[in-house]
């Protein structure tokens, strides 16, 4: 199977295996490309690696996970509550194993109740933001794959767009902070949230024309009080996000055409403290108090000056 366009309805098992004519460029991929390296970015594509699996890690097991398969999917017919504390007995472990088997999202019962009120929670907040009809009607989860003017093939799969495709919702839960400066300066650049936003927003110029649009996450704190907030991309950083993303293509690009994927510089890369550190060093010692000096006064005593 192979497509282009915009699709409703695709898995995101399928999603992810890239069901493009040729090997596209997603933004977690071109964000491997610039944080790593092409050779990183080549092992993490389910198109060019032979080898490549599906990740079954523990973080399929994760509040976040469960968040957002409710508030997008709407049901909760993949979710398979264990009743148990933990996961080291036996008959727990073989029902976790059973629902991955199944495709399905197995979570603990203490913590299906922290993900119900992490649900509910965004809801009451969603209700009374400037996005109150946010994962309600309009498109969940649409993929969007297109081959751009320079003959890169994309796709993006935001989680949610209104009706009219004008505004793009991303649902982000977070152990940490949603506080918008400290998620925006973290794990925004971190995931390379940004080239999230921009690449959704190319694929909707690409596939529905030249219009106004917005792409917003929803920041979700997945610990109580469950504080939720809403973070868009300011002109400058979005330019900054493109520019990222034509250099991940250009690399992305060169790789296909010539097959070579390489990893890390063979040469020798002199690390710089960051400037911030330099700055913070310096006012740290002007900050200090002078020590007195000792002196000996030739008697064998010292005083101070």
């Amino acid at each position: 199977m192979s497509s282009t366009g915009i699709i409703d309805g695709l898995p995101i098992a399928d999603y992810i295996r890239d069901v493009a004519p040729v090997p596209s460029l997603s933004a977690s991929l071109a964000h491997i490309l610039l944080s790593r390296s092409p050779q990183h970015a080549w092992m993490a594509s389910a198109r060019l690696n032979p080898a490549w699996e599906p990740d079954e890690s523990e973080a399929r097991q994760d509040i976040g996970t469960i968040v957002h398969a409710i508030l997008l999917e709407g049901d909760r017919s993949r979710i398979v509550v264990i009743e148990a504390d933990d996961y080291r007995s036996k008959l727990a472990k073989e029902a976790r194993d059973l629902a991955h088997v199944q495709g399905k999202l197995p979570i603990l019962a203490t913590r299906m109740v922290e993900a119900d009120a992490a649900v509910e929670a965004a809801r009451d907040q969603l209700v009374a933001s400037e996005i109150a009809d946010a994962f309600t009607g309009g498109h969940a989860e649409r993929t969007l794959i297109w081959t751009d003017a320079a003959g890169v093939t994309w796709r993006a799969r935001p989680d949610w767009m209104d009706g009219d495709g004008l505004v793009l919702v991303d649902l982000k839960t977070t152990g940490g902070s949603a506080e918008p400066e400290a998620w925006s300066r973290g794990p925004l650049l971190a995931h390379g949230a940004d080239l999230q936003a921009a690449l959704a927003l190319r694929g909707m110029r690409a596939l529905m024309g030249h219009a106004e649009r917005s792409f917003i996450f929803v920041v979700l704190e997945t610990m109580p009080p469950y504080g939720l907030s809403l973070v868009g991309l300011d002109p400058q950083f979005m330019e900054f996000a493109e520019t990222k993303l034509d250099a991940a293509a250009k690399t992305w690009a060169a790789s296909l055409a010539d097959g070579r994927w390489p990893g890390y510089p063979a040469r020798v890369c002199w690390a710089s403290p960051p400037e911030y550190l330099v700055y913070r060093w310096g006012e740290r010692r002007a900050l200090e108090p002078e020590r007195p000096k000792i002196v000996d006064d030739g008697e064998g005593e010292t005083e101070e000056l």
